[in-house]
């Protein structure tokens, strides 16, 4: 004869066991019992009141905990699974570096700013700038940029943005149009509609594809401002207010580089610098060396120099610090000692976006810059 356990209805256990009246049971290790009156049976460590004593139990206990043993662990491998799927979904999504998304709430970019002759821009005032392989410039009146970093900084993806090679035509798919501008054509084609402009995109060297700066930007929504005192194009959402932008022209204002600057891995150096820029060995891109000579004189200038090369990958208050401190570095070297790390320890400085700039005594009387990327 079977006693049913008034707590627990699905459990059954032998009279013969003299089970108390009232017990509960707690999951615990099942170990193999000997077998009472032909039955096939089970130790299972029941919790009863007032004793530890055990009782013995059918199969159908062994068929019911293995049930619920395998219910509670889907529930867990379930938990884990949405646990594992939270950590890792952002990475199936990887962000496009330099690039905003336009298409986010269906939402152009609030605010864009070129400068003509400085290879960098700056979107919602977002500084360091992101940088230009061609840097803007003016045809017939017109500001022309390159239609990557034209798109890009307009919210247009890359892969939103297509060139035919057959006919010379770029396209670029925006949140509220199409646009085809075709290479020595004065028309922009918008939503398939053709409408005449002053000017037609071009080639320049090295093969860059050139547009128009406002009628694309104009063709994607947005409204464009020229100013003239400081040869800027700002570009914002047709019908909102125009955004102040004074931070970012400033910004671009102080990248301004001599035309005649030569590029050392994707940096530009102010022609007849006096600094020292190590040319050869970069195995990433984004990283630059070069130090102030203290003997070369001229030292305000080579400043100068150092703070347009930080600026092409630091934020404004990254720089600052790291100039500051090379000046500490210079005075620790002409007045107490350069190989005392007390005076003057190699410092790093590590900027929003990422980069970072090692500033510390160089070899000879020199104060060493070392820029790299560290994500």
């Amino acid at each position: 004869m079977l006693l049913q356990n008034r707590k627990c209805s699905r459990f059954w256990v032998h009279d013969n066991c003299r089970a108390p009246a009232r017990f509960s049971y707690f999951l615990g290790t099942i170990s193999p019992h000997c077998s009472h009156d032909n039955h096939p049976m089970l130790y299972w460590r029941w919790k009863i009141k007032g004793t530890k004593t055990p009782v013995r139990a059918s199969n159908q206990v062994k068929r019911d905990i293995r049930k619920e043993r395998n219910t509670v662990k889907r529930f867990i491998a379930l938990i884990i699974l949405l646990a594992l799927a939270v950590i890792f979904m952002p990475w199936l999504y990887p962000a496009m570096a330099d690039q905003v998304n336009v298409y986010e709430n269906r939402k152009l970019v609030k605010s864009v700013v070129f400068k003509i002759g400085v290879p960098y821009y700056v979107v919602n005032g977002q500084m360091p700038g992101v940088k230009i392989d061609v840097a803007p410039f003016i045809h017939n009146d017109r500001t022309f940029v390159p239609v990557r970093f034209l798109g890009n900084a307009l919210g247009v993806t890359d892969d939103r943005i297509t060139w035919d090679t057959g006919t010379q035509t770029a396209t670029l798919k925006g949140a509220k149009a199409t646009l085809n501008m075709t290479i020595g054509k004065s028309e922009v084609v918008s939503n398939g509609a053709a409408k005449a402009i002053d000017v037609a995109p071009m080639l320049v060297d090295p093969g860059r594809t050139m547009l128009p700066a406002r009628y694309v930007a104009e063709g994607l929504g947005y409204e464009v401002d020229w100013d003239e005192a400081t040869q800027t194009v700002i570009c914002w959402p047709a019908g909102e207010q125009k955004p102040d932008v004074s931070a970012a022209v400033d910004y671009l204002t102080r990248m301004v580089q001599p035309v005649q600057g030569k590029t050392v891995n994707g940096y530009v150096i102010p022609a007849n610098t006096g600094l020292y820029v190590s040319t050869t060995g970069y195995k990433y891109s984004d990283s630059i060396v070069f130090s102030i000579q203290l003997n070369n004189g001229n030292l305000q200038q080579q400043y100068a120099d150092a703070e347009s090369i930080l600026m092409q990958a630091l934020d404004a208050d990254t720089t600052a610090k790291a100039i500051d401190y090379a000046k500490q570095v210079e005075y620790a070297i002409k007045n107490i000692s350069r190989d005392n790390p007390i005076y003057c320890p190699t410092t790093t400085f590590t900027a929003p976006n990422g980069m970072a700039v090692r500033v510390g005594g160089g070899g000879g009387d020199s104060v060493q810059f070392d820029l790299w990327k560290t994500n």
